[in-house]
């Protein structure tokens, strides 16, 4: 509470222009807060209403349409041993004909159009008749022996609806594929029938398939696009519109246990994408349906809804600023760019000029007033900033004059002893050295130079200095390229390394020694790295010798580094 207290007085209280914004924005958020609410609220009712119309067309199709098909079926299976050819059994002999067996099923699969084969086995004769689209139009099924079975009953011990007649008492429900066309699956209504006043091996299985297609067909009656539907017999699946995988169909499974309603919907993630599951399950039949459908399709409509009241608000909000706005630019405006400009002085700054010169009332009498005080006040501050730069380029001009003529007098000294030694060799590149080291000195007349610049200086510096002490310096320059091209200000190295040979190496009993340069970029600052092998420098003497006043254990005075130093300052504070 202090922080948002804190807040409020650092950012509102101070602005009348602030505390209508304020206000404005406190209005924005409850309608926003409404709008999110209202679509909590459509979005409940949508779903609501979504699932109970499901739930009474699952129902429908599961009480009145599924029903009478498996009653329908579950007759038909029972009917078609009524006709006495299957139980009346001669000595020695099969229980009937094959043709007159043939007509029965015939007669049956003529009858149901929803049929799509009938399946028969008889274990008297050990034989297996297929009927359907073929066998109904003289398309006799064959096998090698011309028969009008196409094998025999051991072939079908694996069979699905032949394993689940087995198991089960009364009409079982399986999936298969037909045996005729492997390519098409059916729903098989299976039924084992034993004649109860022969021995046990005189029995029948009937099976009487149902396409997929015709469930196909009812999927894209009762479904949406994206919309799924399963059908369950019990807890095993018949039909799946969208061959979901085994996982998923086992998930649902254990869900669906542990519903103890009829009727009952859940929420599922399946495949990364998240359903709704409308469910409604038959008392009659033990058939379980389940619609799976999905949450985006569900809250589209919402959705759509929720959106255009977001941008009936933005609109409205829109316009309140909009008018807003202008307000407060005709009215609060004015005082507040008086204010600025009077803060801005406060605190030395600089400000554009506004528009209030040509403004007849108080505002513009009050800025005509202050504006002519602070001409006069920023002439004398424009005056005496020239006048330290000026004096600042003056300093710097001659702090740098102070550096050249030292080294060019020990250079012109090591080329006249070199002279006198007669090694005109020797004399040429030094010749050639200093004239390229003059050239890069003077080569603009800025003072701004290049790291690049300032390390090949430096390395031109100790080609000479090494003409003059035999190559006792060894020098290693490690500053990556893509720090070359920065600026620093022209002799900000020389003198550093010149004050490490004179004053570090060369004190040192051999005289000889390593200088190292390097570079690196550290947050946004680049750092310029130089260390010798020398005999070093008390922190205590460094101090004194960046203040201008103290000497080298040599006797010198040191002044190239105390200049480097001052003009670092001066350039950078």
């Amino acid at each position: 509470m202090k922080f948002l207290k804190n807040l409020y007085l650092q950012c509102i209280e101070r602005k009348l222009s602030n505390k209508i914004t304020f206000v404005i924005g406190v209005i924005f958020i409850i309608q926003v807060v409404m709008v999110f609410v209202m679509y909590s609220y459509s979005y409940h009712i949508r779903r609501e209403e979504i699932v109970e119309n499901n739930i009474q067309i699952l129902h429908q199709v599961n009480t009145n349409y599924f029903a009478g098909i498996i009653e329908e079926i579950d007759t038909a299976s029972m009917e078609i041993f009524y006709d006495k050819v299957f139980w009346e059994r001669n000595e020695g002999t099969s229980v009937n004909e094959d043709s007159q067996i043939y007509n029965i099923l015939a007669n049956q699969y003529h009858s149901n159009n929803d049929l799509n084969s009938i399946y028969l086995y008889s274990s008297a004769s050990n034989k297996f008749y297929i009927m359907d689209e073929a066998s109904f139009n003289q398309i006799p099924v064959k096998s090698s022996a011309s028969t009008l079975y196409i094998f025999n009953g051991d072939d079908l011990q694996k069979m699905p609806w032949y394993e689940a007649a087995q198991e089960n008492n009364g009409l079982s429900v399986s999936l298969a594929t037909e045996i005729r066309h492997n390519n098409q699956d059916i729903i098989c209504f299976s039924r084992y029938m034993q004649y109860p006043l022969k021995n046990n091996d005189y029995y029948f299985v009937i099976s009487l398939n149902l396409g997929k297609s015709k469930f196909d067909t009812l999927c894209r009656q009762l479904n949406d696009e994206n919309e799924e539907l399963m059908i369950f017999d019990q807890e095993k699946l018949i039909y799946d519109s969208s061959n979901q995988q085994d996982e998923v169909i086992n998930d649902l499974v254990g869900k669906i246990q542990k519903q103890e309603a009829a009727n009952y919907w859940f929420t599922a993630k399946i495949n990364s994408r998240k359903y709704v599951v409308i469910g409604d399950r038959s008392e009659d039949n033990g058939w379980t349906m389940l619609k799976l459908v999905p949450h985006n399709e569900m809250i589209r409509d919402v959705r759509l809804q929720f959106l255009t009241n977001c941008f009936i608000v933005f609109l409205i909000f829109s316009a309140g600023i909009f008018c807003l706005s202008y307000i407060i630019n005709r009215t609060m405006k004015p005082i507040e760019n008086l204010a600025e400009i009077m803060r801005h002085y406060r605190q030395g700054k600089r400000y554009e000029e506004p528009e209030l010169s040509g403004r007849l009332d108080e505002v513009g009498t009050l800025y005509s007033s202050f504006e002519k005080m602070n001409e006069r006040i920023n002439t004398l501050i424009e005056s005496e900033y020239q006048s330290q730069i000026q004096e600042k380029q003056a300093r710097l001009e001659a702090l740098q004059a102070q550096l050249d003529p030292h080294f060019l007098y020990n250079t012109m000294d090591m080329i006249n002893w070199l002279a006198q030694q007669g090694r005109t060799d020797e004399v040429s590149r030094a010749v050639q050295s200093l004239s390229r080291f003059y050239k890069l000195t003077l080569s603009r007349k800025q003072s701004i130079s290049t790291i690049y610049r300032e390390a090949e200086h430096v390395s031109i510096y100790l080609q000479i200095q090494n003409m003059r002490y035999h190559d006792s310096i060894t020098f290693v320059s490690d500053i990556p390229d893509e720090l070359m091209e920065y600026q620093i200000p022209k002799l900000t190295l020389q003198p550093i390394i010149e004050n490490s040979v004179l004053h570090g190496i060369l004190e040192t009993a051999d005289k000889t020694g390593t200088i190292v340069l390097t570079g690196w970029m550290e947050d946004s600052d680049i750092v310029l790295l130089i260390s010798d092998d020398g005999i070093g420098i008390a922190a205590e003497q460094l101090a004194t010798i960046l203040s201008g006043e103290g000497a080298s254990s040599s006797g010198g005075t040191n002044i190239a580094v105390y200049n480097t130093h001052r003009r670092l300052q001066i350039l950078y504070g």
